[in-house]
């Protein structure tokens, strides 16, 4: 897993580095869709960290919706299965 790890990791930093070095030029982060010119609510930013924080926002989405899943699945599984059958046997 560590070698995986060693082999994966360093790419995705020199792609992400890439990223943030060439998309340097501030834009205008706008949460008002009626007004595209000046909004009521904006921010400038760099672009880069609009694109890693929207790639944060998603994995930190689906990463809360597959917990969600597996949580269900797992409660579903022991109501599903009777009821000594999920405790230890004991031992004399």
């Amino acid at each position: 897993m560590k070698l995986l790890r060693w082999i994966i990791l360093p790419p995705v930093v020199v792609l992400v580095m890439a990223l943030a070095v060439a998309n340097r030029a501030p834009v205008t982060f706008s949460l008002d869709p009626f007004d595209p010119v000046s909004p009521a609510i904006g921010l400038e930013v760099p672009l880069f960290l609009v694109i890693l924080m929207s790639v944060l926002i998603g994995i930190l989405i689906g990463g809360v919706g597959a917990w969600a899943q597996a949580r269900r699945k797992t409660a579903k599984a022991r109501m599903s299965s009777p009821a000594g059958e999920n405790l230890p046997a004991l031992r004399d």
